[in-house]
């Protein structure tokens, strides 16, 4: 979640050189949407929540789709611009339940204005990667359907983290700083060996724009809910406090656990619907070996090590144009 620091520009062709150095940095740094966990495990169960013949053409992809899973919050890391693609924050601008939102996104289907742009346009970049998959599921373009796979499914995780969705994303409005990393990162990495996630089965999406508003909508919902447990956990003790982390994992954690839940039914279900729409192009004559190493096509087995060479990689690839 990287959201309004300062940070010098950068072109668009060094921009995606960037995600294949950064993504290589420690998944402990500040500022990752849901956390680098959280949207791994979004991935690995939206897989499983994919009727075949899909199910099977992810599978064969999921090394991949887990260890990028993060890749557009290193882009985000040096890239101002990308930035308010991870959230929206309509209640700087509308009222609960964002009448104006939803007039404007999913029955106008207009572009955001310069007002839903600097309150983050997450909503809008759901469609733009649904749209780029289909495309690629149609044209075949399947090592392309890989990256736009993983992009889609981030910005959709995004705004099913609760405090993606509201202008007090941190607790800075009501000196409950720090909450965002408390409730993304510290309690997804600390309660996720428990959870096993019982998502709805992926489903075909009949209003796009429609499914992605109520989504975001759901999850507003909860942000007062994350915010009420961090109160109610520090009231009487300090957050270094080992009894203020017990009493919020109590209270906080089955939202996480829920949200989390949901997202893999939403990224299944879109990552379906592209492919329906697309024509259901028939994808057994496409499917890959199945990997136990390896971290996609720009990435070595060994990530550290062979760094170097996958940015060296992925170079060459941006500049041709990515290969199929």
């Amino acid at each position: 979640m990287f959201r309004r620091q300062k940070s010098p520009g950068f072109s668009r062709g060094l921009r995606e050189i960037l995600i294949g150095a950064l993504v290589f940095q420690s998944a402990a740094a500040t500022g990752w949407s849901w956390g680098n966990q959280g949207h791994e495990i979004i991935n690995r169960a939206a897989i499983q929540s994919l009727p075949e013949p899909l199910r099977d053409w992810f599978e064969a992809r999921a090394e991949y789709l887990v260890i990028h899973a993060s890749d557009p919050d290193a882009l985000a890391h040096n890239d101002a611009e990308e930035r308010p693609h991870h959230y929206t924050d309509a209640d700087a601008y509308d009222r609960f339940p964002f009448a104006r939102l939803r007039e404007q996104f999913a029955v106008e289907h207009r572009p955001p204005s310069a007002v839903e742009m600097r309150n983050g346009t997450a909503l809008w970049e759901i469609g733009d990667y649904f749209h780029k998959l289909q495309d690629d599921f149609h044209a075949r373009h399947w090592k392309r359907a890989n990256h736009d796979a993983v992009f889609l499914a981030h910005y959709a995780g995004d705004i099913t983290q609760p405090l993606h969705t509201v202008a007090n994303f941190d607790g800075q409005l009501t000196g409950q700083n720090g909450v965002h990393s408390r409730f993304e990162s510290e309690l997804v990495n600390a309660l996720a060996s428990r959870w096993r996630l019982q998502g709805a089965p992926a489903a075909d999406i009949p209003h796009l724009d429609e499914r992605i508003f109520n989504e975001y909508v759901r999850s507003y919902a909860q942000a007062s809910v994350v915010l009420a447990a961090d109160r109610r956990a520090v009231a009487g003790v300090s957050y270094s406090d080992p009894r203020y982390f017990s009493r919020f994992s109590t209270l906080a954690g089955p939202v996480a656990e829920k949200r989390l839940e949901d997202a893999a039914t939403f990224v299944g279900s879109l990552w379906y619907t592209a492919w329906v729409k697309s024509g259901n192009p028939n994808l057994s004559q496409w499917k890959v070996p199945r990997q136990n190493a390896g971290f996609g096509p720009y990435s070595s087995a060994r990530p550290f090590s062979g760094a170097r060479h996958s940015v060296r990689r992925f170079a060459k690839d941006v500049s041709k144009g990515f290969p199929d």
